[in-house]
């Protein structure tokens, strides 16, 4: 492949003094037959990011961009201005604390969509490794389908954000809400899915590092269920008539976890808000009965809840529960 093609990798960092190195470095390793550009978005971190990027950037003046800023932007205005400067053929993603473990990452992804014109967006898998006990999960994402339309990406964000090479400017500008969210991913995936599917390779080329001070890390389960139930009902507009129902099954399904996380959580005020978001045919239709009669009862009547759980389990030889 000549050297024609631009790729424009971009680096979202905030507090990533004790990563950026590792993540720079598995960029700089990259073999293939096109030039990359590196784009370092940091919002306003307050320990060493700056300074290890300037180092770098001194060494590769050429290659490296470093968009800095007086004040915090938050996660999806940093990324939005690292987006609008680049100006390549095609996008790579690698946050500052995340890692590209293989040098031929990006040219296999290259050689796919080259190949593959109709496809928007190449990922791979990734391994996660928790920061906090350096146990490895995955391969994520944890599925054998390899590509995914509009529809399938509605059910979840199966492409990780490290792993991700797109075509630049499928889309031209950001709908609104994305400025509200909390993290970029989802709503990038869906935005490429609309000029065409993501496909997936099953190779293991980057690690997702999983912190507990990240953004999205140690959050109560409830946090990144409202997140998710947020993104489903504002994409709703931007997305084909024909993917309309399932993405009203995935937005059911949404509220349903997030009653679920407030009750176990203890909030039961919250629990009852979001059980009313239920109350139609197509919930009943779509949810698992069974759990969906049990949150129900353990919402409203809870002590005839326990009561009856008490019998069953004496009925069955069973201890009886708290």
């Amino acid at each position: 492949m000549k050297q024609t093609r631009k790729i424009s990798v971009i680096v979202i960092t905030y507090n990533h003094e004790k990563y950026l190195s590792q993540a720079l470095n598995g960029i700089l390793n990259q073999k293939i037959e096109a030039q990359i550009e590196i784009i370092i978005a940091d919002d306003c971190s307050t320990d060493g990011t700056l300074t290890v990027a300037r180092g770098y950037q001194s060494n590769y003046p050429s290659q490296i961009k470093i968009l800095s800023t007086p004040r915090n932007l938050g996660h999806t205005r940093n990324y939005q201005r690292a987006w609008e400067a680049a100006d390549g053929d095609y996008i790579a993603h690698c946050d500052g604390d995340d890692y590209w473990t293989s040098p031929a990452k990006l040219s296999k992804q290259l050689e796919f969509l080259e190949s593959n014109p109709n496809y928007s967006c190449c990922a791979h898998k990734v391994c996660a490794i928790s920061e906090e006990d350096g146990s490895k999960h995955g391969p994520v994402p944890r599925t054998e389908v390899d590509s995914f339309d509009t529809e399938a990406l509605l059910e979840a964000c199966f492409p990780h954000n490290c792993s991700l090479l797109f075509r630049n400017r499928i889309f031209t500008k950001f709908p609104d809400f994305f400025f509200a969210l909390t993290g970029h991913d989802w709503c990038i995936d869906i935005l490429n899915s609309l000029g065409g599917p993501i496909k997936i390779m099953p190779e293991v080329m980057g690690v997702w590092r999983m912190r507990t001070n990240g953004l999205w890390g140690g959050r109560k389960p409830s946090f990144h269920l409202e997140h998710n139930v947020f993104f489903l009902k504002e994409i709703k507009p931007f997305i084909p008539q024909s993917t309309l129902p399932a993405q009203k099954k995935h937005l059911l399904r949404h509220y349903f976890l997030l009653s679920w996380a407030y009750l176990e959580e203890g909030n039961i005020l919250k629990a009852n808000e979001i059980l009313s978001e239920l109350k139609n045919l197509t919930a009943l239709m779509t949810l698992p009965k069974r759990q969906f009669l049990s949150l129900w009862a353990r919402i409203k009547y809870p002590s005839l809840y326990q009561s009856l759980r008490s019998l069953r389990n004496l009925t069955l030889g069973e201890p009886p529960t708290a």
